[in-house]
């Protein structure tokens, strides 16, 4: 009888240590950042998207115990995505992702990075653990990185060239403004509903509009326009433009829409004023 009762528990024993070895029979899951996007951009700053993947080979469920990731520019640490307590579910034998956001504003990366000024673009790099519990052992820290590149955009850079008296008749006079637009990026600008408005001392002297002027990636082109000014438009400064040879100020600008073809950058209208003495 006793050696039957030695022979059961020896077979419960083996089969209780059977399933001890199928439970702790763990595989590390993998984790990466499978990708950086641009949520969003301006002149001032940039978000960025993280697209951080994790895969469970295990057959049963787990889930990430946090996120610790560093932005690095040039080497330098400029900003953490810490999440410590952010739990991501993983299903058996397969994997789920997660988008996390940082946003960075030129300024303060000016100010962390030296040499970024007057640069195009930026290198960046993204390092650091993805966190996941798994049973008995605990939490297991898994390092991830990615690399790439980011455009620092610029408004383009406009400038007068001059304002010229094409010619003058009875009924009112012709002008040309002449304008150098550069673009500074190396991705193409587009120019649309391009306006402009000339005045002297609070009076118009007349406008227009312009449809659209595409630029090129460093591109610089020139831009004139065109301004008719009727004698029975005339304000005092115009009637003094026209009949004197004393300068007049004259007041330009020039606002316009922009457009590039860089995903998540909505450019603010650009816009130029100056001053310029005119005389006959």
């Amino acid at each position: 009888m006793f050696s039957r009762w030695i022979c059961v528990l020896s077979v419960l024993i083996l089969s209780g240590c059977a399933s001890l070895q199928e439970t702790m029979d763990v595989h590390k899951p993998k984790a990466s950042i499978s990708g950086v996007s641009i949520g969003s951009l301006s002149t001032d700053s940039v978000t960025l998207l993280l697209d951080v993947n994790v895969t469970n080979p295990n057959v049963f469920p787990l889930k990430t115990a946090g996120f610790d990731l560093g932005l690095l520019v040039n080497g330098n640490n400029i900003a953490k995505v810490n999440q410590p307590d952010s739990s991501l579910s993983l299903p058996a034998k397969g994997s789920n992702s997660v988008r996390l956001p940082v946003t960075l504003t030129f300024d303060q990366l000016l100010k962390s990075v030296s040499g970024l000024k007057g640069q195009k673009q930026l290198d960046y790099a993204v390092e650091g653990d993805v966190a996941v519990n798994l049973p008995v052992l605990g939490d297991l820290k898994m390092p991830v990185e990615f690399a790439g590149q980011l455009p620092i955009p610029q408004k383009p850079d406009v400038a007068l060239k001059g304002v010229n008296m094409d010619s003058i008749g009875l009924s009112g006079a012709k002008f040309s403004v002449d304008l150098e637009i550069t673009n500074p990026n190396d991705f193409d600008v587009n120019l649309s509903d391009i306006n402009y408005q000339l005045a002297s001392q609070g009076a118009s002297l007349g406008g227009g509009k312009i449809s659209k002027l595409d630029l090129g990636k460093g591109q610089k082109q020139s831009l004139s326009i065109p301004l008719n000014i009727g004698f029975s438009d005339l304000g005092m400064s115009s009637y003094r433009l026209l009949t004197s040879s004393d300068p007049v100020s004259v007041d330009i600008s020039v606002a316009a829409n922009l457009d590039t073809d860089i995903a998540g950058w909505k450019p603010s209208p650009l816009k130029f004023e100056t001053q310029q003495m005119l005389k006959r």
